[in-house]
C-alpha cells in the first residue's frame, strides 16, 4: 500500500493581491508595500513593488490568507543606489531626501489588512501627505 500525503500545494495558502497606493491624494510614484502577518495568522511577510500608485501580486507569490500589518516605503529620489558607499560618500554629508511616507504607515505602521482565500484581493491605501 503507498499512502500519498501531502499531495497539491506546500506551505502556507496565499492570495493574490493587487491595489493602489496614494500619498496625499497622490499616486505614489514609487516604492514597496510589504504585508507582515499577525497573530493569529503566521508565516513569511511578502512585498511588492509599487508602481506609479499601483502594486499586484499573482497567488503564488501573494500574502498568506490572514490578517497583515502593512508597511508603505516610498523611493526616494536619488540620483545614485541606495547601497553606493562611494556615491553617498560624495554627498559630503547632505541628508537625504525627507520619506514622505509618515512612520505610522512604513516601519511603525499601524495600518492592517485582511487578505482572504478564494478571491482576488483588492486594497486601496490612502495616505495622508507628510506635514
Amino acid at each position: 500500500l503507498f499512502l500519498f500525503v501531502g499531495c497539491g500545494d506546500n506551505g502556507p495558502q496565499r492570495a493574490p493581491i493587487k491595489g493602489k497606493i496614494t500619498i496625499g491624494g497622490q499616486p505614489l510614484a514609487g516604492g514597496q508595500i510589504l504585508f507582515v502577518p499577525i497573530a493569529p495568522t503566521t508565516g513569511p511577510s511578502t512585498s511588492a513593488a509599487i508602481r506609479n500608485g499601483e502594486f499586484a501580486l499573482k497567488k503564488e507569490q501573494g500574502p498568506i490568507i490572514g490578517t497583515h500589518r502593512v508597511e508603505v516605503e516610498a523611493d526616494l529620489p536619488l540620483v545614485f543606489a541606495i547601497d553606493d558607499d562611494v556615491a553617498f560618500a560624495q554627498r559630503q554629508g547632505k541628508p537625504l531626501p525627507p520619506n514622505p511616507v509618515p512612520p505610522q504607515y512604513n516601519r511603525q505602521s499601524t495600518l492592517t489588512t485582511e487578505v482572504k482565500a478564494n478571491i482576488e484581493n483588492e486594497f486601496t491605501f490612502d495616505v495622508p501627505a507628510k506635514r
